[in-house]
């Protein structure tokens, strides 16, 4: 764990604290079951927990990559394409196709063609890759025996991609969403055991409806690709769903795990 946290950290750390401590603190907090001080300590290092590093994707099926961006909710440079796989494909491979014979490119794209690039996006786009490593990387974090995680029902946000020129050369960008949810498992037991309280009122000892985690927590997964130079960057950013981001007051940046739902 410790080379992951000198991987997944920088060195200025808002709270003074180093690499090892963060994530030495994230887990006691994770093993001691409290809810409060995990989301505290993610808030209070955010800046780490924004930027962790993944290696390459793994290689996926150029034919199963099809069938899955077929069965996904996807953006294309800002354009939504919700249940029109087969139309985001043929939008896709035409802007490739444009961007690489464009005369801002010209000879520097190689042999850097159109299929290339849309072959690079749809790999990218792989829900089995994304949730993989996004899955074994919070596992890596947070640990408790007395619970499980698991993906959370509803359906995840779109793939975000972007496909655009710059310096000459054609780049890429894919953000991929996965929500988990850490859930106890004396609470799955006793909602087994029908002579119990909590299997008559369909709520945890928290009084909250069991199809609700007992935390939430979302993984962003982004790779930035330039075609010309072949070189990527991939990270993953861990999110609270529905945690109101608060501002430092250095220059307004933002210093707490991001909200998608919090408008900023």
């Amino acid at each position: 764990m410790s080379g992951f946290a000198e991987a997944s950290m920088s060195s200025d750390s808002p709270t003074n604290s180093s690499p090892q401590d963060v994530v030495t603190s994230l887990h006691l907090a994770s093993l001691s079951g409290d809810r409060e001080l995990i989301i505290s300590t993610l808030e209070e290092n955010a800046k780490h927990f924004s930027c962790i590093p993944l290696p390459p994707p793994a290689p996926c099926d150029a034919s199963q990559a099809v069938k899955d961006i077929l069965r996904e909710r996807v953006v294309l440079n800002g354009i939504s394409f919700l249940g029109q796989g087969s139309l985001f494909l043929e939008t896709l491979r035409r802007l490739a196709c444009v961007l690489c014979s464009s005369e801002e490119v010209g000879a520097s794209c190689g042999d850097v063609n159109g299929n290339f690039v849309v072959d690079a996006i749809l790999t990218r786009c792989a829900r089995t890759t994304s949730g993989f490593d996004s899955y074994n990387t919070v596992l890596q974090l947070l640990q408790n025996p007395t619970m499980i995680l698991k993906p959370r029902s509803g359906e995840n946000p779109p793939i975000d991609i972007e496909l655009f020129i710059t310096n000459g050369a054609v780049h890429g960008a894919v953000s991929s969403t996965n929500m988990y949810g850490f859930y106890r498992l004396e609470d799955i037991e006793n909602m087994g055991n029908r002579n119990s309280e909590l299997s008559s009122s369909d709520c945890n000892s928290d009084g909250n409806s069991l199809d609700n985690p007992w935390l939430s927590i979302d993984t962003v997964i982004v790779e930035k690709i330039d075609f010309r130079s072949g070189r990527s960057l991939r990270f993953l950013r861990i999110e609270i769903p529905n945690r109101v981001s608060s501002e430092s007051t250095n220059g307004g940046e933002r210093n707490t795990i991001y909200s998608r739902n919090s408008g900023k």
